[in-house]
């Protein structure tokens, strides 16, 4: 595996403990200055301040909870300072007062895209869809 896809996964694998562990300066500071996030239902956030905020939403809420896991990431690197990046997660959210009361089952693809920055990757773009199913490992289907 080349150094920048090591490098690249090693960035979801941080991106999944931050969010467990819902340290969200840690998942940001992945982030470039001008990043835009698409969410799961369709919002589009732009720049840092409001991807922060949306974030912010996910760990700062008052009745609800949430566990988290992302698949094993699929890496394209287009150029030496162009990458995208997808990976399968699940966020289950449960109420705070009752954490074997799961409210909300989301399932979903993510996709960054990624680009060096002064020698350093970071997530300029990202969009995110629900999906049936969680993948393990992101697989290219064939149609036959």
């Amino acid at each position: 595996m080349e150094p920048d896809s090591i490098l690249l996964a090693e960035m979801i694998s941080i991106r999944e403990q931050a969010m467990i562990t819902k340290n969200m300066p840690m998942a940001l500071s992945q982030f470039g200055k001008q990043a835009t996030w698409i969410n799961s239902q369709g919002y589009f956030f732009e720049g840092q301040d409001e991807v922060e905020k949306f974030h912010g939403m996910l760990a700062g809420n008052d009745s609800l909870d949430y566990w988290y896991k992302a698949g094993k990431p699929k890496i394209r690197l287009l150029d030496s300072n162009n990458a995208l990046v997808y990976y399968s997660w699940k966020m289950f959210w449960y109420q705070k007062a009752q954490k074997t009361d799961t409210v909300i089952r989301e399932i979903g693809l993510m996709t960054l895209n990624a680009q060096k920055q002064n020698n350093q990757w970071k997530w300029v773009a990202v969009t995110n869809q629900h999906t049936p199913w969680f993948y393990e490992k992101i697989k290219a289907v064939t149609i036959e």
